[in-house]
């Protein structure tokens, strides 16, 4: 690896935070670890990141929240910069005679980060030599950060996007070994091309949260005041008319309750659900039958939990599914999201083999669609 010298890392540390709080820091966890990798390259290295979905600056989403997240994982102080000014960072570089880490202020405080402005993209460039993309998690954003600022400098795809490529590749490339797909979440609509695409491919996919309602209410089941995309019902149709609609596993039974207030959970069969009744979780027959082929698999991709998991008394299916796979000898990839928030709180994520940085990018990239960030540049060489 060559002398890197001034080094920009576009990382992705849009991490969930309330009222200044981290309430999870696994992507920032995982965006630190390319310090060990490239210090003794560097002269320094600066972070930049998004966070939320400002209109414009507030306190709350700023990245000075996120400091003491990331100094638990780098022993090097961090710098933080509130601001992204060419002028600013290039002094801030000169003055210093060591090495250092900076963290810049959120980029969509800044109109030319989402507009994919040039002159945003070389201006913020102008101070560094070299420029690594290692933020998967944004790799579907056709931003500044994601496909300009690497025009302007010597520029590579960092460690975590390439080790995030080779996992997913698992899945969209494998032959011969059972391949389950486990899926959750409220929306169909989030998932339906990812299951267009790999339905064929896969020997089971297993269905719960609120996914199922629709699929439900597309073969006439009566599905009370649960959750459901009217707009969908046409598109599960097709799927259910599909050869390969024997892969899909659906609910056995479902944790019921008649109003969201309630803590009051039955758990019936999916043909006994009531015109009260608003569905909230997976039932044990369900995880009993999910589980005969969690533990055939050899592959296994999550993405989506089983319930209303952030309710105690609505969390036993998510809870189960996250022991069942986190204990099997299949090679298990969990794809971003909330998925992560549900096995950091029921589980050990260290035994699971890869845990995804980015939700909506991981989808995107089984579904076969190009991300703009992917592969602009060459693999760093370590």
């Amino acid at each position: 690896m060559d002398y890197l010298g001034n080094v920009l890392v576009r990382s992705d540390m849009n991490v969930p935070i309330s009222n200044s709080i981290v309430l999870d820091d696994y992507r920032i966890k995982k965006a630190a670890e390319i310090i060990p990798l490239i210090k003794d390259k560097s002269k320094s290295v600066t972070f930049i990141s998004h966070l939320g979905r400002p209109e414009s600056y507030t306190e709350e989403l700023s990245l000075k929240n996120i400091v003491s997240s990331l100094s638990k994982y780098i022993s090097t102080k961090i710098n933080f910069v509130n601001d992204i000014d060419a002028e600013k960072i290039s002094k801030t570089l000169l003055s210093a005679n060591e090495f250092n880490i900076y963290l810049l202020e959120n980029l969509r405080f800044y109109e030319g980060e989402e507009n994919n402005d040039s002159s945003f993209a070389i201006k913020l460039a102008s101070s560094f030599d070299t420029y690594i993309f290692d933020a998967f998690g944004s790799a579907h954003r056709n931003h500044s950060s994601v496909v300009k600022i690497g025009s302007y400098l010597n520029s590579y795809q960092g460690p975590l996007v390439d080790r995030e490529i080779f996992e997913l590749k698992r899945i969209t490339d494998t032959e011969g070994e059972p391949l389950t797909l486990i899926l959750g979440g409220a929306k169909i609509s989030d998932k339906l091309h990812l299951i267009i695409k790999l339905l064929p491919k896969v020997d089971t996919l297993l269905i719960g949260g609120a996914m199922c309602f629709t699929f439900f209410k597309a073969m006439g089941i009566n599905i009370g005041s649960s959750l459901y995309e009217e707009d969908m019902i046409v598109e599960c149709k097709k799927i259910i008319q599909d050869k390969n609609f024997k892969k899909i596993k659906l609910p056995l039974d479902i944790g019921v309750i008649k109003s969201i207030e309630s803590n009051n959970r039955t758990d019936v069969s999916y043909e006994e659900i009531c015109d009260n009744n608003i569905g909230i979780d997976i039932g044990n027959r369900t995880v009993e039958l999910f589980s005969e082929y969690i533990n055939k698999a050899k592959i296994i991709f999550w993405n989506g939990p089983m319930g209303i998991f952030e309710k105690k008394n609505f969390n036993t299916g998510t809870r189960d599914i996250t022991r069942l796979v986190q204990n099997t000898e299949a090679h298990t990839i969990i794809g971003g999201g909330d998925t992560v928030s549900a096995i950091r709180k029921f589980g050990d994520i260290d035994l699971f083999n890869y845990v995804s940085t980015g939700g909506g990018a991981s989808l995107e990239y089984l579904e076969g669609r190009e991300l703009p960030g992917i592969n602009k540049y060459p693999s760093l060489i370590i």
